[in-house]
């Protein structure tokens, strides 16, 4: 919170150099909760009641509980995806994605303000709705790469040399910039996967984009 300086009043007749016995100084206005943050576009306050978010409703800035705020949310993915294997299914196919993330900035819903107040900036948004709407073990862009790693250690093995290290390499870059940086033309720029061909590589097991889904499909198996 934050109180504004109060203003010096008028000399009194017979009063001091000072104003007064009082000093000349008014009481303090009371103290009002303003938005401590602007985050993602909105703005975020905290009062005696708890965490609010100001957000469009019906033409109007209303301030939202974050916790109403993150269960309305959540209510709407799950109206596109009623288990985690379909929010998987949903999750890896780009086109999908993008439609429900732009479907919830829409409605004036934003998944990045909501993984900040939620103090989970080291998880992908993957994992902040599979926490919160299929109640799933959340795991750290970093974690989520090394159970990656693991548990598909002997299909790496069997198959073409050259196309593991490019798989490999998608887990590392995940870790750096989360589901995102699978989807973009600088990943076949990445050293360690340009060195082997990138998506020359990947053809000698299969169809890119199948094999993208695949590897998609195993790193968010967790």
């Amino acid at each position: 919170f934050i109180t504004r300086p109060s203003r010096p009043k008028p000399d009194k007749p017979g009063g001091d150099d000072q104003g007064g016995d009082d000093g000349g100084w008014d009481e303090p206005e009371p103290e009002k909760p303003l938005p401590i943050a602007e985050m993602k576009g909105q703005f975020v306050s905290i009062t005696s009641q708890g965490r609010f978010i100001l957000s469009h409703r019906d033409g109007r800035e209303v301030p939202i509980p974050v916790d109403e705020y993150r269960r309305e949310m959540v209510q709407r993915v799950l109206r596109e995806a009623h288990n985690l294997d379909q929010f998987r299914g949903l999750w890896i196919e780009t086109q999908r994605r993008r439609q429900m993330i732009n479907h919830l900035l829409g409605d004036n819903f934003s998944p990045e303000l909501l993984r900040e107040l939620d103090n989970m900036v080291d998880f992908d948004l993957y994992d902040l709705f599979a926490h919160h709407g299929y109640h799933a073990r959340a795991l750290k862009r970093p974690e989520r790469n090394q159970f990656y790693l693991n548990k598909n250690k002997v299909w790496f093995d069997g198959i073409d040399p050259k196309a593991a290290t490019v798989l490999k390499g998608l887990g590392r870059q995940f870790e750096i910039g989360g589901t995102d940086a699978l989807e973009t033309p600088a990943l076949w720029e990445v050293p360690e996967i340009r060195s082997v061909g990138g998506l020359a590589a990947l053809k000698t097991i299969g169809k890119p984009v199948d094999v993208m889904r695949n590897a998609k499909g195993r790193l968010f198996g967790a």
